[in-house]
């Protein structure tokens, strides 16, 4: 009896989480109207009421199959095509011509057998409880004679060429990233080593002068540079024309637009192509969804010298591995040897930290737990200063593709001014012009992330998290005489950092450590006099108050391997479209007192 196929339909389902993850990114989200909310939740239970169908649909066996199992045993099941079982039997066999053996082995059996008049050879093997199948791949493998598979049997096949289509589903693109960090203190410029000046006389003299050939050296400073390519298909081509080869009229055709891939070949070397297609394909489908927080601590004053990571030791039974890197102590053990300190830094003990705290920093402390759940370490954060989600993003992204994320502003400031000077013949006047270049400067959240996800679960990530906030500075620029000219230029603060950290589907990655102090002015004064000259400072009360700072970018990835995983995300998506929902209602009600 045939077993009918159950095609499982996620493309919609998937378009609209796509969708929704997009519409999701941002941490602020705007009061939504409501025709715009009710097509939302319109919108996510047609999906989750497809995805139900689905389901039951696959649990649920196809009338055929309940009917072909609801008889009794002594019932008689004429009319359904079984498919012959295959016996086992033992064969030894020792220098048989192979024309010979493979005809034999089909005797008194249901199978055909079809041998081309050229195979030749000689077989020798000796096997104990096979099937045929297992007999037919033994002797592929120990002496390469190919044959092919059929509805009623084998079909020998000869090492002449033969040409092979194949499907690859994948995009047609060609993608160039990179992600770059860096630190440093300043530049030496050289003496020029040659000035040129150049000159012209037609009623006017213009003369330019000072460009030259300069040596530009850094002082110090450190720079992390990390590039991504990915050209899909002229990998795939190379890497078929190094296992099929060019020679004897061997070809291979590859249309990128279709995904399709003609190989003529011989049988042994399309076997080969036909497993390597298969394991490339698993490979790169292979997909995560990638969600990050990206938070700001304010440190209590308590905990002024950073978040007692230690504290975490005690957190039941999840289980806990950190790291620490860019500074002096690297360690995978979860101690650390302080520099300059017998002390211990021992994530297990919190009272080892407290003597020691204020010289625990060296590095960016890098912090993984086996947890799937943000509040439970949303929580301990909120014990040692104030939380404030800067930005919740949530992307997918496929095995070796680099996802990035930008949530802010761009501002264009002025970063280049050169002066041109033109002095007329036969007057003293001169023209004297500007020309500015702007560049535009990024103030906000940036991430990108790129994963590379393993058969067993595991994902190794390249992260690289920055907050940055730019503010204007009007800068004056004096030239010759009494020329002049302010210009707004940028001040750029900026913590970011850059690692390679590997975690299991559904662990938080935790980076931390990432400080910043803050200066904060506070003035409060008396109405009226406080605004009195002379005298009015003594009706005004001045409060300078420092703050510090710690950024903490969590990061969960999660292996998206069947039609669960989706599902999931499109429930978790409605729980938080629901309680916008509240929020904003609570928020559009009017007070007491209010009309």
């Amino acid at each position: 009896m045939k077993r009918p196929t159950i095609r499982y339909h996620l493309g919609r389902p998937l378009i609209l989480l796509a969708t929704l993850l997009a519409l999701s990114a941002c941490a602020n989200h705007p009061p939504r109207t409501g025709a715009v909310g009710e097509e939302i939740d319109r919108a996510l239970a047609d999906s989750q009421a497809q995805n139900a169908a689905l389901a039951a649909q696959a649990e649920a066996p196809p009338p055929a199959v309940s009917a072909a199992l609801l008889p009794p045993l002594n019932v008689q099941l004429s009319g359904l095509d079984q498919a012959p079982l295959q016996r086992r039997f033992d064969i030894t066999v020792d220098r048989v011509p192979a024309r010979t053996f493979f005809m034999s082995l089909v005797k008194d059996t249901p199978f055909n057998m079809v041998v081309p008049p050229d195979i030749k050879g000689r077989i020798s093997l000796s096997l104990k409880n096979v099937t045929l199948d297992e007999v037919m791949a033994a002797v592929r493998e120990a002496y390469g004679y190919q044959y092919r598979r059929s509805a009623g049997g084998y079909e020998i096949l000869t090492s002449a060429l033969r040409s092979k289509v194949f499907k690859v589903d994948y995009l047609n693109v060609q993608r160039k990233g990179r992600s770059r960090v860096r630190v440093s203190s300043g530049q030496v410029t050289g003496a020029q080593s040659r000035n040129r000046s150049s000159g012209s006389t037609s009623g006017s003299l213009s003369s330019t002068g000072g460009s030259g050939r300069r040596q530009v050296e850094s002082v110090s400073g450190s720079e992390m540079d990390t590039r991504t390519q990915s050209d899909f298909w002229a990998e795939l081509r190379d890497a078929l024309e190094a296992i099929v080869g060019a020679e004897g009229g061997r070809k291979i055709v590859l249309n990128a637009h279709s995904g399709i891939i003609v190989v003529r070949a011989r049988p042994e070397e399309l076997r080969a192509v036909e497993q390597y297609l298969q394991d490339t394909q698993v490979v790169v489908q292979r997909q995560v969804i990638l969600e990050a927080k990206i938070l700001e601590v304010e440190l209590k004053d308590g905990f002024q010298s950073g978040i007692n990571w230690a504290a975490m030791g005690s957190s039941g039974s999840d289980s806990i591995v950190g790291g620490q890197f860019g500074g002096t102590r690297l360690f995978s053990d979860g101690t650390s040897s302080l520099a300059g300190l017998s002390d211990a830094l021992n994530p297990s003990d919190p009272q080892a930290i407290a003597a020691t705290v204020a010289s625990a920093f060296g590095g960016v402390f890098g912090l993984r737990l086996d947890t799937g759940n943000f509040t439970a370490f949303l929580e301990f954060l909120e014990s040692q200063g104030d939380v404030h989600v800067l930005s919740s993003p949530r992307v997918s992204t496929v095995n070796n593709q680099k996802a990035v994320i930008k949530v802010g502003t761009d501002e264009f400031f002025v970063t280049d001014v050169n002066t041109n000077s033109q002095l007329y013949a036969g007057s003293s006047t001169s023209n004297q012009t500007f020309s500015v270049e702007f560049t535009p400067f990024f103030s906000g959240v940036a991430l990108d992330v790129t994963p590379q996800i393993d058969e067993e679960g595991f994902v190794t990530l390249h992260i690289h998290p920055s907050v940055s906030e730019v503010q204007e500075k009007i800068k004056q620029i004096d030239f010759s005489g009494t020329d002049s000219l302010r210009v707004p230029m940028a001040v750029s603060t900026i913590r970011e950092s850059d690692s390679i950290v590997r975690a299991r589907s559904g662990q938080v990655v935790v980076i931390g450590g990432l400080m910043q102090n803050i200066s904060r002015d506070n003035t409060a004064s008396v109405p009226l006099l406080g605004d009195l000259p002379v005298v009015g400072g003594l009706f005004r009360h001045k409060q300078k108050r420092f703050v510090k700072s710690e950024l903490v970018i969590l990061l969960r990835p999660v292996v998206v391997d069947n039609g669960q995983v989706w599902d999931e995300e499109l429930q978790r998506l409605g729980k938080r479209f629901g309680g916008l929902d509240e929020l904003t209602q609570l928020k559009l009600q009017p007070g007491p007192g209010e009309p």
